[in-house]
């Protein structure tokens, strides 16, 4: 209950001062390939694939600029070989993109270049790999996870009329796990395409 108030309170300040014009859909792919290490050793990782949805919102600075953000359904994580065992270690996230946008305008279309850093709040986590799978729970135990991650995104993209097509890079700065010997580190590209309702 604490969880959905706090993401009800997000959506509420999101978007206080955005006009109806300007919300729209996203919805894409993701490849999610997380930083793995154990005591200092390096872990291969390969690529997570998920799905990332929600609702946005831009804001026009000036006739370029633009802040957007949004809260999105994004699943992360990463899948990794250990001892010959396919381990897949998928992460579901809330997350709260607040990024600038640069817009220049060919009169046909406007390629569109942001940045900016993003909240993603941890839903669920689970290990999954030779045929057994666990839940991971979110905390301060060094058998848990953090539940928030912090990072930032670098995308580019173009937009048609209503619609935008994009890529996108979230680089996670937040070292997930609470165990001092382990660190684990959200990365994902995804690919998206964004419908707003009215413009």
């Amino acid at each position: 209950m604490k969880q959905k108030l706090t993401v009800i309170c997000v959506l509420s300040i999101l978007f206080a001062n955005v006009n109806a014009q300007n919300i729209g859909i996203k919805a894409g792919l993701s490849l999610a390939n997380a930083q793995y290490e154990y005591s200092n050793t390096s872990i291969s990782t390969s690529n997570l694939i998920g799905v990332q949805a929600g609702l946005i919102g831009e804001v026009p600075i000036s006739n370029e600029i633009y802040f957007n953000s949004g809260i999105l359904f994004s699943q992360k994580g990463t899948k990794m070989s250990l001892l010959g065992v396919e381990i897949y270690f998928p992460i579901n996230y809330f997350e709260i993109p607040l990024n600038l946008a640069y817009k220049y305008d060919l009169e046909t279309v406007k390629l569109i270049a942001h940045a900016g850093p993003y909240l993603g709040i941890g839903l669920s986590a689970k290990m999954k790999g030779g045929g057994d799978e666990e839940t991971i729970d979110f905390g301060s135990e060094t058998d848990e996870m953090k539940r928030l991650d912090l990072g930032i995104n670098f995308g580019a993209g173009i937009e048609i009329k209503k619609v935008q097509l994009g890529i996108n890079y979230g680089l996670g700065l937040t070292n997930l796990s609470n165990d001092s010997d382990e660190l684990m580190k959200n990365g994902v590209l995804s690919f998206s395409v964004s419908i707003f309702l009215l413009i």
